[in-house]
């Protein structure tokens, strides 16, 4: 009994099952036109608001349609927080959807890795300049999140000591930014992150206060 209660408070505190594992990447599709002028146009608009908006072709009961998309994301719900903070705001509609081609080359993929779901008592523990380690408490019980610049640790009722943040060029660090008078989380060189109120970085990854959790979201890096 003991095991599954330990059990069921680790899965509480530590969200990382708490969303499905990504499968296919996803993109945020704001608006499909005719006029190839009209979507350009669209195109330089949002990437003008800092999204890293293209376009891609397709077809229709016979009629081809230019859709107008943002973004790249390895799970479908960071996909879904964007549409949350766009629509209604910068545009009339959009949809979370999976990507169906390559993506251009100033389009890059970005990782969401769960930290935990927020219980009612959490705190940012580390100092500036140590890697972002987090306290929680669930029922009573005490834990540490720590991301080291790669994944989250947990550690059980003993705090960690405290280890130093790896350095970072200043042109890869995280910024904090707005995007249709939201907060955002974002890169100098690659553009936004994540919406939420960035908490800390490590590196280039943000830590992120995103709704009901807390997340860590980088570029994803390039394949071996």
């Amino acid at each position: 009994m003991r095991r599954v209660r330990r059990a069921a408070w680790l899965v509480a505190v530590c969200a990382l099952t708490a969303m499905a594992t990504a499968q296919v990447a996803w993109t945020v599709q704001t608006v499909a036109l005719r006029d190839l002028r009209e979507a350009n146009a669209e195109v330089a608009r949002l990437s003008a608001l800092g999204l890293p908006a293209y376009t891609e072709f397709t077809m229709a009961d016979g009629l081809q349609y230019v859709r107008v998309r943002f973004g790249c994301y390895d799970r479908r719900e960071a996909a879904e927080a964007w549409v949350a903070l766009v629509r209604g705001r910068t545009v009339r509609d959009a949809v979370a959807v999976p990507t169906e081609a390559p993506l251009p080359n100033h389009v890059p993929c970005v990782e969401v890795d769960v930290g935990f779901l927020k219980p009612a008592t959490w705190a940012l523990v580390s100092r500036a300049g140590e890697q972002p380690t987090f306290r929680v408490e669930v029922g009573g019980h005490v834990a540490f999140l720590r991301h080291d610049g790669q994944g989250w640790r947990l550690w059980q009722s003993v705090a960690p000591e405290p280890e130093p943040a790896a350095s970072v060029a200043a042109d890869r660090g995280v910024r904090v930014g707005s995007i249709a008078g939201q907060p955002v989380a974002r890169t100098v060189t690659d553009g936004p992150l994540c919406p939420g109120t960035l908490l800390t970085s490590v590196g280039p990854v943000a830590i992120v206060d995103w709704g009901d959790a807390v997340v860590a979201c980088r570029v994803a890096p390039p394949p071996p």
